[in-house]
């Protein structure tokens, strides 16, 4: 009878494994990004208790830098994505920011969530980052999996935590900006 049970209670955890092992999967984020990616670095994990964060953050890291250091992950990469990049780019080259979108969700795939920071930046060249702004709004329209955070409004209502730059923010405003992509990682299905 003893044996019986052993056997049975070993058969159950067997079949626990691979549903432990998909929630786990599923708690799992992966930040690529530049230097305000390196703010909230230390916030981001405190945030997503309970998650397992992998942060790639380097400054002046451009936005076609971020697909190829996704693909180096393999089948390996987080379930959920966030993507801090484009603030470096030009903002002329639309284009080529809405190529490194597309190239990001073509990477995720349909069971993978992006959550991508939008752009705050004065106008470089005489351009501003609307155009920018636009394509990451563009892009999540038909796209479910692809969640935008509104960081030009979370700067618009809180002016107090810009830096001198126009780019990067106070700490109290990296800890603003991990709790809101936080939330967004949160929500991600």
């Amino acid at each position: 009878m003893r044996r019986r049970l052993l056997a049975g209670a070993c058969a159950l955890a067997m079949l626990a494994m691979p549903a432990a092992a998909d929630a786990a999967k599923r708690r799992t984020v992966f930040v690529n990004g530049d230097s305000l990616a390196v703010g909230t670095e230390p916030y981001l994990p405190g945030d997503l208790s309970g998650w397992r964060v992998q942060q790639s953050a380097s400054i002046s890291r451009h936005a076609p830098e971020g697909p190829p250091i996704l693909r180096g992950y393999g089948r390996g990469l987080s379930r959920v994505i966030v993507m801090s990049l484009g603030t470096n780019d030009d903002p002329r080259q639309v284009d080529v920011f809405r190529k490194a979108i597309t190239d990001t969700m073509a990477i995720a795939g349909p069971k993978r969530c992006v959550v991508w920071v939008n752009i705050v930046r004065p106008p470089v060249a005489g351009t501003s980052y609307a155009g920018y702004n636009r394509a990451l709004r563009e892009e999540s329209r038909p796209r479910e999996n692809l969640r935008v955070v509104n960081w030009v409004r979370l700067m618009r209502e809180h002016p107090e935590w810009s830096g001198s730059d126009g780019v990067h923010v106070n700490a109290t405003g990296y800890q603003a900006r991990a709790r809101t992509i936080a939330k967004s990682v949160r929500r991600c299905r």
